[in-house]
């Protein structure tokens, strides 16, 4: 059985997804699925697979409560981890990008770390601490709830200016590849990485959204923000598995015709 840990975007769709390919449950702390709560004690069922994707991820969140985000992300979930480990489970945890300061373009698997968020010097300190584990890095997962696009599409509809930042980016994959590839990499070992192709500043993909809208581009103000404009990784995960490496743009254009687009014309 593989089961998963959490029931956020990315965990509520991995399991949509392998439920499809065998017996998959996941965790919850509502009493749907296995119940799991990572601030309390925990008696998990036998699985063959688990794949971590709980825990505190908004960078408010963690910079206004260290103390208890690191309490979740860090010390509860190694803990887990290497209690699966134990059970001879073989156990998938999600990582992210943000282990790196944004300033450097296709990070390597083992540059250095160089965290600037108190989110990202936990995902650090939970990657050194897990022994057994496969880490899977993703630059940008798009799902289908995105609030900042969401909130600029909202005020180009009301003719109210947006304010994106010029300086931050993202390179992100769509939340249908991701999972996929998490089905895919169960007999990978060690730390992996996946990214969409190139960087995309979040000015340029507000003005590609506003673009086809038809709204007036000049509501569309850049400004600064924290230089965070890197997130693409060296990806060698499509190259084991034998897919290619998703193409940012594709990914952006995807989401919009679904989810936005198509409604706001």
């Amino acid at each position: 059985m593989k089961l998963i840990i959490g029931n956020g975007e990315i965990g509520s769709a991995l399991y949509a997804h392998l439920r499809k390919f065998g017996e998959t449950q996941y965790t919850s702390r509502n009493g749907v699925g296995v119940h799991l709560d990572l601030g309390e004690k925990w008696i998990l069922p036998p699985c063959e697979t688990a794949y971590i994707c709980s825990g505190k991820t908004k960078t408010k969140e963690c910079e206004d409560d260290p103390e208890g985000t690191r309490f979740i992300n860090v010390i509860q979930t190694v803990k887990l981890a290497n209690e699966l480990v134990e059970r001879g489970t073989r156990v998938i945890f999600i990582s992210s990008e943000r282990v790196f300061n944004g300033l450097v373009p296709f990070r390597k698997v083992n540059d250095p770390y160089s965290p600037t968020t108190e989110y990202g010097r936990q995902k650090v300190e939970a990657e050194l601490a897990l022994r057994g584990v496969t880490v899977i890095r993703f630059g940008k997962v798009l799902g289908w709830d995105v609030p900042l696009f969401e909130g600029w599409i909202e005020d180009l509809l009301d003719g109210r200016p947006i304010y994106p930042f010029s300086d931050v980016g993202m390179a992100p994959v769509s939340l249908e590849f991701a999972v996929e590839m998490l089905r895919r990499v169960e007999g990978l070992a060690g730390t992996h990485q996946i990214s969409g192709d190139r960087d995309l500043s979040y000015d340029r993909i507000a003005f590609y959204i506003a673009n086809n809208m038809g709204a007036d581009l000049s509501l569309v103000r850049p400004v600064k923000s924290v230089p965070h404009p890197f997130t693409t990784l060296e990806s060698d995960l499509p190259d084991l598995i034998g897919v290619n490496v998703p193409d940012s743009w594709n990914t952006i254009e995807e989401w919009c015709h679904n989810r936005v687009l198509d409604r706001a014309r």
